[in-house]
């Protein structure tokens, strides 16, 4: 009996064990040592090296629970403010330019040449309505599809990340549109007209001029009578 009651305690204790393991897993889970951006307006990659993993304070991590890397590895719920998952695919008319992200990650099985496995995602911080990100599938994490791919929705807490990280909009990019054919031609079609009307003008007033020096200061004036005749 007391053997028995060792031998169920036992696998009780191992069972619980066992799940708490798999429960932990992603809170223990390795994170990204370096990311590293490129894009429209960069002079330079921007690279960001650091701890990566979960719960870390860094800017690396900020920026992959920002982005959604913790998301696709491990599922939803991991880390917070997550992106969403967009229903439908955007319009590219209302991305906007596209940076690329690349994670260097510990742990994931890396590709012939690298020495340690990479995600990549694209970031598209000015499209319209917020942040949206694309996470292409076929890739992998740890021994595994990532669980989340596609098209995700930012918070505007990662406009702001990747601000303070260098990835803004190039200077001029929110001004007024340049002006297009119609307009141009417009204000030609304006300039002739404005043009025209001053010659005319000229020629009157040089008409009017010449009248006044041919009929010069003493001219008689124009009557229909004569003069008196002298007695």
């Amino acid at each position: 009996m007391l053997r028995r009651l060792i031998v169920l305690t036992a696998l009780t204790a191992g069972m619980t064990t066992a799940a708490v393991v798999a429960l932990a897993t992603p809170a223990l889970a390795k994170g990204p040592s370096q990311a590293v951006i490129t894009g429209p307006g960069l002079a330079h990659p921007v690279v960001i090296s650091g701890d990566g993993e979960p719960g870390q304070l860094g800017r690396l991590a900020g920026l992959a629970a920002l982005t959604g890397l913790y998301t696709a590895m491990f599922g939803p719920g991991v880390s917070e403010p997550a992106p969403a998952p967009l229903h439908g695919v955007p319009s590219g008319a209302t991305l906007g330019p596209r940076y690329t992200i690349v994670y260097t990650v510990p742990g994931v099985t890396p590709q012939p040449g690298q020495e340690f496995g990479r995600i990549r995602e694209d970031l598209y911080p000015h499209a319209a309505g917020g942040p949206v990100i694309y996470i292409p599938p076929g890739q992998h994490g740890f021994g595994q599809p990532l669980l989340v791919t596609g098209w995700l929705r930012g918070t505007s807490q990662l406009i702001r990340t990747l601000a303070r990280l260098g990835v803004r909009p190039r200077q001029g990019a929110r001004t007024a549109p340049a002006e297009g054919p119609s307009v141009r031609q417009s204000a030609s079609a304006t300039t002739a007209w404005l043009v025209v009307l001053a010659v005319a003008v000229a020629t009157v007033v040089l008409a009017g001029a010449a009248l006044l020096r041919h009929r010069g200061p003493g001219a008689a004036p124009v009557s229909g009578s004569r003069p008196a005749a002298k007695p």
